[in-house]
């Protein structure tokens, strides 16, 4: 006879099996890998582990309500399963809502009474109520007849679970701030996932999927927030990034004083370059394992890009001790025994709350160090202060002023005039970016170049500079009035795109400029390139040419002006200024420009600011002059105004 039930219970019921087995099988999975990865375990993780805990044991006593009411089992069995069923059940928004609490940061040794009420009073009487049920019925009933009922007080449930529902919205509201945009998101995913369920449930009373979607929503927020990739860097076998912004989170969050020590080795792009990806690796694996003798690992992570990060609660003597090992290893450089290669490294010290305030102040000042040079290399550690946290401020806007005048066309372009010392009149010019801000003003291009090299905005500016010159050169037929070429200037960054050559003549075809009427402009810096030289020789077939700009500020290798095919050498203003002062100087200057007359090439003598300069630059043979003493850069309509100023 039992058989035989279980058999027609099995046939009833297959397909609720099937919502709660799926259900069992997420929350085993995710159980599993969260037990098995190496992660940073936060006061939320521990919440988010009895979360799916507390699924799991739901799932299988849900099965097991559901057998015994269509069996019509013993009646106090039947009571005690569902007292733990509905009280478990009951519990799952509340230690969601708890997850969240925790969170946002909230000390617990700080939980008033208020904040305990807050959290326990209503499940703490609805589980009051759903014990007392097998007595009093108030919540449910149940005999061998009718089976399991519903009492008059089991809406009080729903009121409960809609009420840590309402609290989660209200505490992710009020404390956006301090949440991350993954867990914002982990609410509404969560959310969500429970409504659906739940109206299924309400229209389909058979099938019980509240459990597989309450599930589900745990699988997508372990996806979201618990890192199924763990905090882990496997190559190193420290912890990453992701478990460095963990700690760091949290502690500030709890306003808990603490040191941040930064070993950044300088060489590490430069090394991997030269012996390779896997044994640029393997060096900084020495390092680290070596570091791991004397340091705990748990306190040492690895943030990217050769910079490994070291978290010291707030203790001097443990500082010091950790500073004092450093010392030795910085001091020394990381030598590798097996490979005879050095890491060349900094070591930065920041300290909170006294000179960093925020997590993003962190972040940055974390970020800005990778990028800027440090000349101290001595093994002590560099504090990371206001000074570096302002220059980091500043950087970001004008970042953000760059952005602004990319998006609205607001950068301006100027020309300096550059003079024919054998023509006497203007036969060229530079063309030269500006940028005026509504809010800061002028900033100067020796300010926002590099950082526009840098975050790849140069590539934009590049274009627009080139655009504006070739617009400019076809609405005055610019030749026409004594100019033969405009020099515009390449970065670094745009000699190194392969694509440079056919946005550059796309550009000139658009507007209709002869390729002679152009003068690209490159520095010393990017001629060993040698996606440069394909350049210059696809460039200058065309009749495009180049000028050496800044010639005499770096190593000035002849051999390597001789193999680019340049038409102009621009000396350097520093040349020209520090001949004027200085006797071997102005000797060096003559035989230079004697140098570049004889290999046949034409002279720029930049910086030109006084009748004497342009009288001894001419004696020497220079064709060319630009500087102040003709013209300062200036706006374009200036600029065609002056050109008609001589004949």
């Amino acid at each position: 006879m039992l058989l035989e039930k279980c058999a027609e219970l099995g046939e009833k019921m297959n397909y609720i099996l099937h919502y709660d087995i799926a259900a069992m099988v997420l929350a085993v999975v995710i159980l599993i890998h969260f037990y098995h990865k190496k992660s940073i375990r936060m006061p939320q993780s521990f919440a988010f582990v009895w979360l799916i805990w507390l699924s799991l044991l739901t799932d299988i006593v849900d099965i097991l309500t559901v057998v015994l009411d269509e069996i019509r089992y013993v009646p106090w069995v039947v009571y005690l399963v569902n007292v733990i069923y509905l009280s478990l059940f009951n519990t799952l928004p509340f230690l969601y809502y708890l997850y969240l609490y925790i969170s946002t940061g909230k000390d617990r040794s700080k939980w008033g009474v208020r904040d305990l009420l807050v959290l326990f009073a209503p499940l703490t009487a609805s589980v009051l109520m759903i014990m007392t049920s097998p007595v009093t019925g108030f919540v449910f009933h149940y005999n061998q007849v009718d089976g399991y009922q519903h009492g008059v007080g089991f809406p009080i449930l729903y009121a409960v679970t809609a009420y840590y529902i309402v609290a989660t919205v209200v505490t992710t509201s009020r404390y956006k701030a301090l949440l991350t945009k993954w867990q914002l998101t982990s609410v509404r995913l969560y959310l969500t996932a429970s409504l659906i369920g739940g109206i299924i449930q309400a229209l389909m009373p058979h099938a019980l999927v509240l459990q597989f979607a309450t599930s589900l929503s745990l699988l997508l927020l372990y996806m979201a927030l618990e890192s199924p990739d763990g905090d882990e860097d496997k190559v190193l076998g420290v912890y990453n990034r992701r478990g460095f912004d963990k700690v760091v989170s949290s502690a500030v969050r709890k306003q808990e004083k603490f040191h941040l020590l930064i070993i950044n080795v300088t060489n590490f792009q430069s090394l991997r370059e030269a012996v390779g990806l896997e044994l640029g690796g393997t060096l900084l694996k020495e390092a680290v394992e070596k570091l791991k003798t004397e340091i705990r690992p748990m306190e040492l992570f690895y943030l990217t890009d050769g910079r490994l990060a070291i978290f010291v609660e707030d203790d001097k003597e443990k500082l010091d001790y950790v500073v004092g090992i450093l010392r030795n290893r910085i001091g020394q450089g990381v030598i590798s025994e097996d490979m005879n290669l050095q890491l060349e490294t900094v070591l930065i010290q920041m300290d909170y709350p006294e000179e960093v305030k925020t997590v993003e102040d962190i972040m940055d000042a974390i970020d800005y160090s990778a990028m800027v040079s440090f000349e101290q290399n001595d093994g002590q550690a560099l504090h990371v202060g206001e000074e570096i946290l302002a220059k980091r401020k500043r950087e970001l806007q004008i970042q953000h002023c760059m952005q602004r005048a990319l998006k609205q066309g607001t950068f301006q372009v100027y020309y300096q005039p550059i003079y024919s010392s054998t023509g006497k009149r203007y036969h060229s010019a530079e063309a030269l970016i500006r940028l005026f801000d509504p809010e800061m003003g002028f900033i100067s291009p020796e300010e926002f170049i590099p950082m526009a090299e840098r975050n790849g905005m140069i590539l934009k500016i590049g274009e627009f500079v080139f655009r504006t010159v070739c617009e400019m050169m076809a609405r005055e037929k610019i030749w026409e009035k004594g100019i033969d070429f405009i020099e515009v200037n390449l970065s670094v960054v745009q000699c190194m795109q392969e694509d440079i050559c056919e946005m550059l003549y796309g550009i000139m075809d658009e507007y209709g400029i002869p390729y002679d009427k152009i003068n690209l402009e490159v520095t010393e810096t990017t001629m060993d390139e040698e996606v440069l030289w394909n350049t210059m020789e696809r460039m200058t077939v065309g009749g495009v040419t180049f000028s050496l700009d800044d010639y005499g500020t770096g190593y000035s290798n002849l051999c390597n002006v001789l193999k680019h095919p340049f038409h102009i050498i621009k000396l350097d203003k520093s040349m020209v200024w520090y001949a004027m002062e200085n006797e071997n100087a102005m000797c060096a200057l003559r035989h230079t420009a004697a140098m570049i007359r004889d290999i046949h090439m034409h002279i720029v003598a930049e910086g030109v600011e006084t009748e004497q300069q342009q009288e001894l630059l001419t004696e020497m043979g220079c064709e060319y002059l630009q500087g102040y003493y003709f013209s300062k850069p200036v706006p374009e309509r200036e600029f065609l105004a002056k050109i008609k100023s001589l004949p």
